[in-house]
């Protein structure tokens, strides 16, 4: 079975920057390392690649996705609403401490992009 790629990123070049925040996802998904060398080669990452990577949580055929994801709505909707809340914001407690602290670098980046 094949898959369309399902991540693409921004090269680090004069052509394109980084400024969308990108960088710290992948920093953050796949550490330092890895994301350094998807973002200097530009490389697409197959579905399966991204899967062994740790960007996405289950790959699955076309035809598959969108129960797959009205069955996982389903689920979490079916928490009381404040565990939802509160599961949301300890989740995104790091991703917002990047962004404050990280963001701006990606930003510098896309302006001398211009």
């Amino acid at each position: 079975m094949q898959f369309h790629h399902i991540v693409r990123r921004y090269v680090l070049s004069q052509r394109r920057g980084a400024g969308d925040g990108q960088h710290l996802a992948f920093q953050e998904l796949i550490g330092l390392k890895r994301s350094a060398l998807a973002l200097y080669s530009g490389e697409p990452i197959q579905a399966a690649q991204a899967w062994e990577l740790g960007l996405v949580n289950e790959v699955l055929p076309p035809d598959r996705l969108l129960p797959r994801a009205w069955q996982l709505a389903e689920m979490i909707m079916s928490c009381p609403r404040t565990t939802r809340r509160m599961t949301h914001a300890v989740m995104q407690r790091p991703w917002k401490r990047r962004l404050v602290n990280d963001l701006a670098m990606g930003r510098a980046h896309q302006l001398f992009d211009a």
